[in-house]
């Protein structure tokens, strides 16, 4: 049996269904049966992303769980591990682990570097109170992640999981709040006659946590490499989409993490060399808040209304645009993928795809992303797209309807392969693989497991 080792992660602006992907790599490698642990990591990236999962239940349903700070390999009774580059939330990780205790029995076993920094909730403060104060919004999910990054990369305001468990944990977010007092009065945090009452609020939220981490604490890059040694599964998982990585995403409408494969392999101790980075991609593209998407489109509405494009961190519904081949192309080559996963290709159909094959930016035609997409417009290709997978809508509500499609989609084309896809729904694979220069090795045609068609 073949050892899976994958690293997955978006080429647009996150939403193109990463954590449906990472649970598909997961169900492979505990399908084989080998005896091996499979374990899933986060990389980088916090509770500003999330990924739904939709988890087959004994009654037929499917049961959508987002997990935001924990790996999606809870829903799997997968490990789990967090690299150094998290946002780390404790109270979040928790409150997702007991969802997944209660309702998958999740019993694997959970890996945390010592490294890994500690979002508190005076971050998401300084967030929502900056973005308050920005005349042209930029749409953050106000979940602290900016002012986390910038904490984490100063001495004096970093607060590592090590330093969490310590003993001296009190002493060092007493600190902590006292570099940071003139900031956290600014910004309507604290007032600075009442730093005590702050420091005594986080002190009895976090006090009762810190015990229970304790056991999950771990030398990741050593364990992994254990892990890799001894022939067990790992899939890396990133958050969010190469379009808003903080240096070569849309500027300036980017996070503040690094989200491009090749930054995983090294905060990871894992080499490059022995994985294959995947890259999802949604057929069509989505954004939430002000960032910029070249195509853009309302005539994309009605997919947004019957695929259920909201956002499954914020709850904001989602922009769509039409197929980028251009952004896609340059996600290809940041991220060194050796393989595309496309997915929700049942959520247009019978819908007349355009696509975008170049941009026309400063009176000139090109095929390059620019730093800033303002003024830049698609340029589309003559030929389009149009197919038909089956009658009606996705409906997720009805049990009985949805394992008797489930059943039906596997019949008619999971057993019949690539072949067994509508004719344009093939054209538009190939020709896709083509301007990109990379092999899409999956369609996912639905959001069941088992509902992945492999080339």
């Amino acid at each position: 049996m073949a050892q899976i080792l994958e690293c997955i992660v978006g080429l647009q602006a996150g939403d193109e269904g990463k954590g449906r992907v990472v649970d598909d790599a997961v169900i492979r490698a505990q399908q084989q049966d080998d005896g091996k642990r499979v374990v899933t990591v986060r990389f980088q990236g916090g509770d500003n992303a999330g990924h739904s999962l939709y988890v087959p239940m004994p009654d037929g349903s499917l049961q959508k769980f987002v997990t935001h700070a924990a790996p999606s390999g809870l829903v799997s009774n997968a490990d789990v591990a967090i690299g150094p580059n998290v946002a780390f939330d404790p109270l979040l990780f928790l409150k997702e682990l007991k969802s997944a205790e209660e309702l998958f029995n999740y019993n694997g076993r959970i890996m945390i570097s010592e490294r890994t920094g500690v979002k508190f909730d005076y971050h998401r403060k300084i967030d929502a109170w900056q973005e308050s104060k920005r005349i042209d919004k930029i749409g953050t999910t106000k979940s602290g992640i900016g002012p986390f990054y910038v904490d984490n990369a100063r001495r004096n305001t970093r607060i590592t999981m090590a330093d969490y468990v310590s003993d001296k944990f009190p002493d060092k977010l007493r600190n902590v709040l006292e570099f940071k007092k003139y900031e956290l009065n600014h910004a309507h945090v604290l007032a600075l006659n009442y730093m005590d009452d702050c420091f005594d609020e986080l002190l009895e939220i976090h006090e009762p946590l810190r015990k229970q981490f304790k056991n999950y604490l771990e030398r990741l890059e050593y364990r992994l490499a254990d892990y890799l040694s001894d022939g067990n599964h790992i899939i890396i998982e990133g958050a969010q989409g190469k379009m808003i990585d903080v240096d070569m995403g849309t500027i300036p409408d980017t996070t503040s993490s690094h989200l491009l494969a090749p930054h995983a392999f090294p905060s990871l101790g894992l080499p490059r060399g022995q994985f294959k980075i995947v890259g999802v991609e949604k057929i069509y593209g989505t954004r939430v808040g002000s960032g910029k998407m070249v195509t853009d489109s309302e005539e994309l509405e009605s997919v947004i209304s019957a695929s259920g494009e909201w956002g499954a961190t914020t709850g904001r519904r989602r922009r769509a645009g039409w197929p980028d081949w251009v952004n896609i192309k340059h996600g290809v080559i940041l991220n060194d993928c050796d393989s595309i996963y496309l997915t929700r290709a049942d959520c247009v159909q019978d819908v007349e795809l355009k696509v975008c094959v170049g941009y026309h930016y400063n009176d000139k035609n090109v095929n390059e992303v620019p730093l800033n997409l303002n003024g830049v417009a698609p340029i589309f290709q003559d030929k389009t797209y149009n197919w038909k997978l089956w009658e009606g809508d996705r409906d997720l509500s009805d049990p009985e309807l949805v394992d008797t499609l489930l059943k039906q989609r596997r019949m008619d084309y999971v057993e019949g392969g690539f072949e067994s896809l509508p004719q344009p729904l093939q054209e538009f694979v190939i020709d896709h693989d083509k301007a990109v220069g990379v092999k899409t090795e999956a369609i996912c045609i639905g959001p069941g497991r088992g509902e992945m068609i492999y080339r």
